[in-house]
């Protein structure tokens, strides 16, 4: 296995293979045993059926030569048989061994990008790229199918070594003749491929963004908007010229490798008829026997199949880059995460403060970072509510302080320790969030609450409790099979939850992180499908139930934020007013400003002055 990784880094045939071995040892040697029974068979049948033509031919003779020609009729007999049973094999086998190692490299693949702390990478497009292309979404080609291919274009390579050889038994000057035109046919063929290819792989942002058209297209979470605002046309006319402006081109060059294939293909035609031509002005003068004849013709037309480079050659290069780019996102994910590493223990972290200090923040393509300063701090065992218009950088501070990114200058410390000394993993273990864009789960209802932590996932009084704490008991009560029912249209016996439910679902995942040991809480528009009412109930039992937790809330409710022990407002990627719902009432600035305008909404709603009490308790 070493010696063949050794020879994977200069053939990456050899590193196919090593990990075909790996995949499954004996469905893989027993492919390359079917590969060599089906590349020495038809020209064992070629030698076999001279054999047979040289023995009927002398067989109105002596009862010797009758049964010569008969144990030669049964040997052809058992080399077709052998053939016609080995080549399913093949094929099955070979089908086999692309499915495990496709899965095999699927779960590779997964484990590369999702073991990285970070977010950097997975929002990266030259990642994105690398991505498709190791899955083979772009050519239609992966690894697994890149082993099939191997192992015929290997079969085909052996059936043209032993033609050719049995041409150079009988003149060695003619298997000469015939491999030096070979080697410039199948090297223009294969430089007509590579170009193809390249151009291909030189539009795969181009062709991933038509397959998302083509995604969106077919997709059913989407259906509702598709057909409300009449876009199935338009996503199909822009899938077909997206599609098509890389098509013409890769067309283009097609048409133009035509030229090259009538060529190559007369000057291949030419060398076989000349040496065919001398063979049979032997035959007919009695100098080659008969038997021989009909040997070397069938050799002759069989060597032909190493002269050019075809669709299986086209698969497999496709396939050895599929493992090329998975094997370099295997060494760049982590790399590329925008998380370093950290070996600390995050304990019970935080005990006393989080804070951002100097800490300077962009995303790539942004000119203008999102923070170039920010400093907060963060008491631990209360809540914050952090409140600011779109765009202000609230999102991000999260992501921050969840360490789904690390700063790019200053930092952030968790009671004095640089949250980049702290292993990644362990510091998530500390964190519950649920992001405004949470994850809906197409699993069972006790999936979506268990992954608050998978290490208590058989805890049902936890799970149990922690639902009933978010409101989502009485949901999942209602369910047909309760907690095992699939939250998804799409599954047999699935349901799909209202938009509420579904978030009720999310807060009881993060209650459930919290009740595992989570020490901070993070909800970034926790409440956003629920109404007025459902939020305050929902806040009130959540202010109740996280007391001594570390909770940071954003919301652009504030009724919400009101309730919070101390809340600081965002603009521009800087914090700009602190203190408590009062105080920043009082003080007339932005904070009251967008709690004034809130508030009148609502006041204006109940239908006059007498509701601005009101209004702004709901505000």
């Amino acid at each position: 296995m070493r010696a063949l990784r050794r020879l994977g880094r200069r053939w990456p045939a050899m590193r196919l293979v090593a990990r075909a071995l790996e995949v499954d040892r004996r469905l893989t040697l027993g492919y390359v045993a079917c590969i060599v029974g089906g590349g020495a068979l038809p020209p064992a049948f070629t030698v076999a059926t001279g054999g047979l033509v040289a023995a009927v031919s002398r067989a109105g003779g002596a009862d010797g030569d009758a049964s010569r020609a008969w144990l030669a009729f049964g040997a052809l007999g058992a080399l077709y048989l052998i053939q016609r049973l080995l080549a399913p094999i093949q094929q099955d086998v070979g089908n086999a061994l692309a499915r495990r190692l496709d899965e095999a490299l699927t779960e590779q693949l997964m484990t590369a990008m999702s073991a990285p702390p970070g977010l950097a990478h997975v929002e990266d497009p030259a990642m994105l790229d690398a991505i498709a292309r190791a899955q083979g979404t772009l050519l239609g080609v992966s690894p697994g199918s890149a082993i099939f291919g191997l192992g015929w274009v290997w079969m085909q390579r052996l059936q043209g070594a032993l033609a050719l050889a049995i041409v150079g038994a009988w003149r060695w000057w003619a298997a000469l003749a015939l491999v030096a035109v070979y080697a410039p046919t199948y090297a223009a063929t294969r430089w007509h491929w590579h170009h193809v290819t390249r151009v291909m792989y030189g539009r795969t942002e181009e062709m991933r963004r038509s397959y998302y058209l083509r995604k969106l297209a077919l997709s059913p979470d989407i259906a509702k908007e598709t057909r409300v605002f009449g876009l199935a046309g338009w996503l199909v006319e822009r899938y077909r010229t997206g599609w098509l402006a890389v098509m013409r081109e890769v067309w283009r060059l097609r048409r133009e490798g035509w030229i090259i294939a009538v060529a190559v293909y007369a000057l291949v035609a030419a060398a076989e008829a000349g040496v065919a031509l001398i063979a049979a002005r032997q035959a007919v003068s009695g100098e080659l026997p008969v038997g021989d004849a009909v040997t070397l013709a069938g050799a002759i037309a069989a060597a032909a199949i190493v002269a050019f480079f075809h669709d299986l050659h086209f698969m497999v290069g496709a396939g050895f880059d599929a493992l090329g780019k998975l094997d370099e996102l295997e060494r760049t994910t982590a790399e590329r995460a925008g998380v370093t590493g950290g070996a600390a223990s995050a304990g019970d972290l935080p005990r006393r403060t989080i804070r951002f200090e100097g800490v300077r923040f962009g995303y790539a393509g942004r000119d203008q970072p999102v923070f170039a300063a920010l400093d907060l701090e963060i008491e631990a065992g209360r809540s914050l509510a952090i409140v600011g218009e779109n765009g202000a950088g609230k999102t991000t501070l999260v992501k921050l302080l969840a360490r789904l990114y690390d700063p790019q200058a200053g930092r952030i410390t968790v009671d004095g320790i640089d949250l980049r000394d702290l292993a990644p993993a362990a510091w998530h273990r500390r964190v519950a969030a649920i992001f405004q864009d949470f994850v809906q789960f197409e699993l069972s209802a006790e999936d979506n609450v268990g992954f608050g932590a998978l290490h208590r996932r058989g805890d049902r009084e936890a799970l149990a409790r922690a639902a009933d704490q978010a409101g989502a008991g009485a949901v999942i009560g209602r369910l047909a099979a309760g907690w095992q029912t699939p939250l998804s249209r799409q599954v047999s016996g699935g349901i799909q939850l209202s938009g509420g439910e579904w978030q009720r679902l999310a807060l009881a995942r993060a209650l459930f992180a919290v009740q595992a040991g989570a020490g901070v809480l993070v909800l970034d528009e926790p409440t956003a499908a629920l109404d007025v009412r459902g939020e305050a109930e929902v806040y009130e039992r959540f202010l109740e139930l996280t007391r001594g937790v570390t909770t940071i809330v954003i919301s652009h409710r504030f009724s919400t934020v009101r309730r919070a022990d101390r809340i600081v407002v965002l603009e521009h990627g800087a914090v700009i007013e602190d203190g408590s719902h009062d105080a920043l009432v009082a003080a007339g600035g932005r904070y009251a400003e967008m709690y004034a305008l809130q508030a009148a909404r609502f006041t204006d709603a109940a239908g006059g002055g007498s509701g601005s009490a009101g209004g702004g308790r709901d505000a």
